[in-house]
C-alpha cells in the first residue's frame, strides 16, 4: 500500500458516482504485487538478457536508436524546451523513459542518471495537470513515470527511492483526487489517458488500490450519469468504443487514447497472471462477467487498416489527420486471436512497406512488439496488407479495390450509437474518396485548426465542426447549423451545449452490406431528421468493378400522399481535395508537409487553395459561363417546381493531380436525373494537418420536391495512365418515378445499369427505349445495380425490392422488400439476401426441378413456370440462397 505522506494515510479514491454512496465491490481481483521485485511491468531481470539481444535486430534495432538520440528535438541529458508546462512535462517523462531502457540495455551510466534526475523531479513543472488541454499530457506523463521508476529502481540508492516514490505518490495521490471529483475534467479520451497512466502507476509503486478503482470505472457496470460531458451506459470504455471497435472521437484521438491505454492493458494482464491467467480487456480473456465476450477493443485494432486511406494515413473523418495510425505494431502483438493477429499483421507489414510504419514511443513498441509482428514490418516474406479488403460495421463503411496507393476507397460514416464527445460532427452517412494516389472527395476534419486568430469560437469552427453542409451529405432546406438548432441531422455537440436525456438527434442506421468484391455496397437510412419531421432518407453507396461509385439517393417525405404535400429542396454536397504541391507564394511549410509541421495553434499557417479545376460539362453550361457550374441563388419551396422530366444528367469533372504532381485525375460526377439548381464554393476549409488550413471548392447539387431520389456516378480516372474515359449516359424510364443511367466502357464491352426508383411502382428502361446496347431491365424496389459484359448478367444488387428483370426474364422476386446480391451459378441464380421480416423469395432458375439450398441446407422449393423461378421461404435476417 502507499506510504503515509505530510502525516496523512492516503486511502484509494472510490469513484461513487451513481453508487449512493455505497461501493460496490470492484470487478477486479487485486493485482498482488507487494513482494516482486523491479523490474516487473513489462518484464522481470531474468528477461533482461533476450531484450538486450532483441535491440540487435531491426526494426527494434531501429527504433532503439531513436531511443540512443532521445525523445524528438532533444538529446541525452534531456533539456525539455517547450515554454508549455505541460508540454515540459511531457518531454520529460518521455526523457526518463528513454533514459531508463538505455540504462537497462546498455548500463549507460549517463542514461540512469537522466532518468534519476527526471524522476526526482516527477510532477514539478506541469500546471494544467487538472485542466484542459493539460491533463491529457498528464496521463502520459504518468504512464512514462511509472515505467521508467520501475526499469531503474533496482540501480537507485535507497535515499533517491525514497525521494522518488514520494513525487510519485505525490503525483498519484492528487491525480485520483481529481479523478473521482463529481465534476471532473477527465473525460472520455483525457479519462481514458490519465486513467490509464494513474493505474500504471500504482502498479509501479507496489499497490493495486487505485488500479482498482480506474478498472472498476472504465470497465464497470456502473453508470456515469453525473459526469457533465458523459453519459455512460454501464462501463465507461463502451461509451466511447462502439460494438464494433470503432473510437467515437476520431481516429488520431483513438491513437492518442490507445498509446497510453494499450501498455496499461498490457502490464494489468501481465500483473494479473500473465499470458495465460491475465485480465485481457482486449480480448475478453479472463475479464468478470460485467466485461462479458466483450471484444470491441480487438475488433479497434484488427479493423485499424479498414480505416487508412490507401496511402496509409487515417482518414479526416471526426477528428483525424492526414497521419498514420500508429498503433499497429503494439496493437497487433495485443491480439490473441488468431484471424486478428493475421489481419493486424497484415496491416503493419503494409504500413512498414509504405515507410509509415511510425510508433508513437519506441520504448513500448520495443517491449511490446513481438518477433513474429516485427518480421512483417522488416521486410520478411510475409504478406504486405491485410486478409480483408472491404469491411461494413455498424459504424463504418469500407469499400475499396485493394491496398495499393492507385486504389479506389470510399469510406463512409454508418454511425448510429450514442456520442460522447465534442468531435462528433453531423456527418451521418457522409463519404470520403480516395482513388487514383489521390483524395479526391474529403471530409474536412476537426475544425479547431480554422481561426488565424487563434481563437476556436469562430463561423469557420462552427462550419466545420456543427454544420452538415461542411459533408458529403443531403441537407434539407438550408438548415446549416451555424451553432443553432437549425441544422439537419441536429445538433451534435454534447454536455454542457445538449439534453443529456437523449441520445443524438437523427441517428443512422445500417440496414443492409453486401461484400462481393466486384461489387460492394452499403445501405444506411435516417428514419427522421428533428428539424424536418416528414423527412427520412435512405442512401445506398456502391463500388463497382473496384473502379467506380455510385451512391443512390432517397429523401422521402411522409407528407407525400396528402392532398398538399409539403415541397422541400434537398442540397446535396461534395467537397473537392487534391494537389496541396502547387501554391505560388505558399510558405514552404505547406509543401513539406510530410516533414514539417507547425506544432502550436498559435503559429496557425495559411496554406491558400487545394489546387483543382471544377470543369462543367455542356449540358450545365450556362449562358455566358466560362468556367466552374453556373451558380445559383436559394430557391424557396415550391419556387422551381419538381424534379426535370427530361433524362439529362448534370454534370461537372474535378481535375487535379497527384501530390507529386506527376500524373494528372479527373473525377466524373454525374447526377441523374439532372437537378434543379447547381453552384459551387470555393470557402470550404479543411485540416488536414494541425495548424495548417487549406481552402477547397465544394459543390452543391440541388433537388425541389416533396419525395425524391437520384444517382450519382463517381469515375476517377489516372489521365497520365491513359485509363479510358467512360460514356455516362442518362436513360429515360417509364413506368413509377424513377431514373436509370448506363455506365459503359467499350474497350471491356461492359454496360452496367443503375436504376433508382421511389418503389411504389416498377420503373422499366432498354431495349424499348433504343437503347441497344442494355436488354430490358424492369425494377419494383428502391435502387439496383447491375453490371452487365456482352449483354450478360455478371452481377446485381438491389435494394429494397420486390422484383428485379433483365432481358424479359425474373433474376429474384419476393413477396416483401428484401436486399439482395445476385450472380449466375449453376442451374440459375445465387443470392445472398437481407430481410427485414421473413418472405418468400423466388430466384430465375434454368429447370423446374432445381432444388433451393438456404444457408447451405435443401429447402422446401416451389417451382413456377410463368416467371421462370424456384421460390422458398426466407426468415428474418442475412441468409444465402443458391440452386442445384
Amino acid at each position: 500500500m502507499l506510504r503515509s505522506m505530510g502525516g496523512k494515510v492516503l486511502v484509494p479514491w472510490l469513484l461513487l458516482l451513481g453508487l449512493g454512496g455505497c461501493p460496490k465491490p470492484p470487478p477486479c481481483a487485486p493485482v498482488q504485487i507487494q513482494e516482486r521485485k523491479h523490474p516487473f511491468i513489462a518484464f522481470d531481470r531474468h528477461d533482461i538478457p533476450a531484450l538486450r539481444q532483441r535491440v540487435t535486430q531491426d526494426p527494434y534495432k531501429t527504433w532503439m536508436d531513436d531511443v540512443r538520440r532521445g525523445p524528438p528535438g532533444q538529446g541525452h541529458p534531456c533539456a525539455a524546451p517547450s515554454t508549455n508546462t505541460d508540454v515540459k512535462e511531457y518531454q520529460l517523462s518521455n526523457c526518463a523513459l528513454y533514459g531508463a531502457l538505455s540504462w537497462v540495455i546498455e548500463q549507460r551510466s549517463d542514461a540512469l542518471k537522466t532518468a534519476r534526475d527526471t524522476l526526482l523531479k516527477a510532477g514539478d513543472t506541469s500546471t494544467g495537470w487538472n485542466q484542459t488541454p493539460g491533463a491529457w499530457y498528464w496521463g502520459g506523463s504518468l504512464l512514462n513515470y511509472a515505467y521508467a521508476y520501475d526499469l531503474v529502481q533496482p540501480a537507485l540508492s535507497a535515499d533517491d527511492d525514497a525521494a522518488i516514490r514520494d513525487k510519485l505518490e505525490d503525483a498519484l495521490g492528487k491525480t485520483m483526487g481529481v479523478y473521482g471529483e463529481f465534476n471532473t475534467t477527465y473525460v472520455t479520451n483525457f479519462r481514458y489517458r490519465v486513467g490509464s497512466g494513474a493505474a500504471t502507476l500504482s502498479y509501479a509503486l507496489g499497490e493495486h488500490d487505485h488500479a482498482c478503482t480506474v478498472e472498476r470505472d472504465l470497465f464497470g457496470d456502473e453508470p456515469l450519469d453525473s459526469l457533465v460531458a458523459l453519459r455512460s451506459y454501464g462501463p465507461y470504455m463502451q461509451a466511447c468504443l462502439t460494438k464494433d471497435g470503432t473510437y467515437v472521437e476520431g481516429p488520431s484521438y483513438q491513437d492518442d487514447v490507445f498509446s497510453v491505454m494499450l501498455p496499461y492493458l498490457q502490464a494489468m494482464k501481465r500483473l494479473s497472471g500473465g499470458a495465460r491467467d491475465g485480465r485481457d480487456y482486449i480480448n475478453a480473456v479472463n475479464t468478470p462477467a460485467v466485461w462479458g465476450d466483450d471484444t470491441r477493443i480487438a475488433r479497434m485494432l484488427r479493423y485499424g487498416g479498414a480505416l487508412s486511406m490507401p496511402d496509409g494515413n487515417a482518414a479526416t473523418l471526426e477528428t483525424g489527420w492526414r497521419e498514420p495510425l500508429q498503433l499497429s505494431s503494439i496493437a497487433a502483438s495485443a491480439l490473441s486471436d488468431k484471424e486478428g493477429r493475421r489481419d493486424a499483421k497484415g496491416f503493419y507489414g503494409w504500413l512498414s512497406a509504405k515507410g509509415k510504419a511510425v510508433v508513437n514511443n519506441p520504448v513500448y513498441s520495443i517491449l511490446y512488439t513481438d518477433p513474429d509482428i516485427a518480421r512483417a514490418g522488416a521486410g520478411a516474406q510475409e504478406p504486405k496488407e491485410p486478409a480483408y479488403t472491404s469491411i461494413v460495421t455498424s459504424d463504418m463503411t469500407s469499400l475499396r479495390s485493394g491496398w495499393s496507393a492507385d486504389a479506389v476507397h470510399l469510406l463512409m460514416t454508418t454511425e448510429h450509437e450514442y456520442r460522447p464527445s465534442s468531435h462528433s460532427q453531423p456527418d451521418q452517412t457522409s463519404f470520403l474518396l480516395h482513388a487514383k494516389g489521390q483524395y479526391l472527395l474529403i471530409d474536412p476534419g476537426d475544425g479547431r485548426n480554422y481561426d488565424p486568430a487563434g481563437s476556436s469560437h469562430t463561423s469557420l469552427f462552427y462550419w466545420v465542426n456543427f454544420s452538415p453542409e461542411s459533408h458529403n451529405l443531403v441537407t434539407i432546406d438550408s438548415f446549416k447549423g451555424i451553432r443553432d438548432t437549425y441544422q439537419t441531422p441536429a445538433w451534435r455537440q454534447l454536455g454542457i451545449f445538449s439534453d443529456l436525456t437523449r441520445p443524438v438527434d437523427d441517428p443512422a442506421i445500417l440496414q443492409a452490406s453486401f461484400l462481393t468484391g466486384e461489387l460492394d455496397s452499403s445501405t444506411v437510412t435516417i428514419d427522421d431528421y428533428v428539424n424536418v419531421p416528414d423527412v427520412s432518407t435512405r442512401r445506398t453507396a456502391t463500388l463497382a468493378r473496384r473502379s467506380y461509385v455510385v451512391v443512390f439517393d432517397h429523401m422521402i417525405s411522409a407528407a407525400i400522399g396528402s392532398a398538399q404535400p409539403m415541397l422541400h429542396y434537398y442540397d446535396t454536397h461534395l467537397h473537392y481535395s487534391g494537389w496541396l504541391g502547387c501554391r505560388p507564394g505558399a510558405p514552404a511549410i505547406c509543401t513539406d508537409y510530410a516533414t514539417s509541421r507547425p506544432t502550436s495553434s498559435s503559429t496557425q499557417v495559411d496554406c491558400g487553395d487545394v489546387c483543382g479545376e471544377v470543369r462543367m460539362a455542356s449540358d450545365l453550361a450556362a449562358a455566358g459561363a466560362a468556367t466552374g457550374l453556373a451558380p445559383s441563388e436559394p430557391m424557396p419551396p415550391g419556387a422551381g417546381g419538381g424534379a426535370p422530366s427530361a433524362p439529362t444528367a448534370g454534370r461537372l469533372v474535378w481535375a487535379t493531380r497527384t501530390d507529386d504532381g506527376k500524373r494528372d485525375l479527373e473525377l466524373d460526377v454525374v447526377y441523374v436525373p439532372r437537378p434543379d439548381a447547381f453552384s459551387v464554393n470555393r470557402s470550404g476549409f479543411t485540416n488536414f494537418f494541425p495548424n495548417m488550413t487549406f481552402r477547397h471548392p465544394f459543390s452543391v447539387a440541388r433537388y425541389i420536391a416533396s419525395s425524391t431520389q437520384w444517382l450519382t456516378v463517381l469515375y476517377p480516372r489516372d489521365l497520365t495512365a491513359g485509363e479510358p474515359k467512360p460514356a455516362i449516359e442518362a436513360l429515360k424510364v417509364s413506368g413509377g418515378s424513377g431514373s436509370a443511367a448506363l455506365v459503359s466502357m467499350a474497350e471491356q464491352d461492359t454496360q452496367d445499369l443503375a436504376l433508382v426508383s421511389d418503389g411504389a411502382q416498377p420503373v422499366e428502361v432498354g431495349d424499348a427505349f433504343r437503347v441497344p446496347a442494355v436488354p430490358a431491365a424492369k425494377l419494383q424496389g428502391r435502387s439496383a445495380l447491375l453490371l452487365l459484359r456482352h449483354r450478360a448478367l455478371e452481377r446485381a444488387q438491389i435494394d429494397a425490392g420486390t422484383s428485379l428483370s433483365l432481358g424479359g426474364r425474373a433474376l429474384l422476386l419476393a413477396a416483401s422488400p428484401v436486399s439482395a446480391s445476385l450472380w449466375p451459378e449453376g442451374p440459375g441464380l445465387a443470392a445472398e439476401l437481407v430481410l427485414s421480416s421473413a418472405a418468400q423469395v423466388g430466384l430465375a432458375v434454368s429447370q423446374k426441378d432445381t432444388q433451393l439450398t438456404l444457408d447451405g441446407k435443401p429447402a422446401p422449393t416451389r417451382y413456377d413456370a410463368a416467371s421462370g423461378t424456384a421460390s422458398t421461404s426466407v426468415p428474418q435476417g442475412r441468409h444465402r440462397l443458391t440452386a442445384r
